[in-house]
């Protein structure tokens, strides 16, 4: 019952299945007067978003790190990272979200290393536009978004609607490219090792948290692993492992919804005293006074 609980309150299971309605992509339209406006509960989804803030500043959480986003502020989310949206009274923003699959079945490829290295560098991927960067993305998401809600069954739907999301793609591509820090697009064998490494720890680091098991499923050696890693992501594979091991006991410690030794347990630990060993190593802290530290209901 808990877990369920828990699984209701984070996992955003509404928005996985209707981004599975959309075929992988979906466009909303948000605004913070709306009864149905995002939760201010943590939550994490497993797709990626691009946000435009159309008016007002957003306040949120960004794996447990505060960010405020203004007018014109742009922002890529990644999967699997922790969201709060915090207090926001009046703002509004366009949000696009797509999965995996989606961009696997037309051939975009996102660097998730290069991702994944500007998130922990930073924890957020942001950039401000200017009044005519601004009005080109924010026609663009507008275009898409009225297009997602033509009828299905209009000729040449599918291809229409993707043609309109690759031109709101390119055009931050040239924006960012224009500012000398391009967008994490790339596909070669050191980024597709990489990518293919951190889905699997996304998939599995509860159950596995050996270096030794993703190589063998990579069918390459630990060794090799980490160097391609390190190189990518400028951390080294176990480096990463915890992390992720870490992000997640965070985020059930922060629920509530459970005790530490049922934590320790989700997580696969043999016992609490293990567990709380590692996450003190790790964080300098208790899993009991992280949880004290971070008191949000559900």
């Amino acid at each position: 019952m808990q877990q369920e609980l828990l699984n209701t309150t984070f996992s955003e299971k509404e928005h996985e299945e209707a981004l599975s309605l959309n075929d992988g992509l979906m466009a909303k339209i948000h605004h913070s007067r709306d009864p149905h406006y995002c939760s201010s509960e943590p939550f994490r989804i497993s797709s990626y978003a691009i946000i435009l803030v159309t008016k007002g500043k957003m306040h949120l959480k960004i794996n447990f790190v505060e960010h405020i986003l203004n007018q014109r502020d742009i922002l890529l989310i990644f999967p699997h990272a922790v969201y709060e949206i915090k207090d926001n009274s009046d703002v509004s923003f366009i949000s696009i979200h797509f999965n995996k699959s989606y961009l696997k079945n037309k051939g975009v490829f996102f660097n998730s290393g290069n991702a994944y290295r500007m998130f922990q560098n930073d924890s957020t991927y942001k950039f401000s536009l200017s009044k005519e960067e601004y009005t080109f993305i924010y026609y663009d998401m507008l275009a898409l978004h009225k297009k997602l809600n033509v009828p299905k069954d209009t000729p040449q739907i599918k291809n229409i609607v993707h043609n309109s999301f690759l031109e709101l793609l390119y055009d931050l591509f040239l924006i960012k490219n224009k500012q000398k820090d391009p967008l994490p697009f790339a596909h070669d064998s050191k980024t597709e090792l990489t990518n293919r490494f951190l889905s699997l720890v996304s998939e599995n680091f509860k159950q596995e948290k050996r270096v030794i098991y993703y190589a063998n499923c990579l069918r390459i050696t630990p060794r090799h692993l980490s160097q391609v890693v390190k190189q990518v992501t400028d951390r080294t594979a176990g480096e990463i492992i915890d992390e992720m091991v870490i992000r997640e006991a965070k985020l059930l410690l922060t629920s509530h919804v459970m005790n530490i030794s049922e934590v320790a347990m989700e997580l696969r630990f043999s016992n609490s005293s293990f567990f709380g060993k590692y996450f003190k190593k790790q964080t300098g802290i208790t899993p009991s006074e992280y949880k004290l530290s971070n008191n949000i209901a559900v």
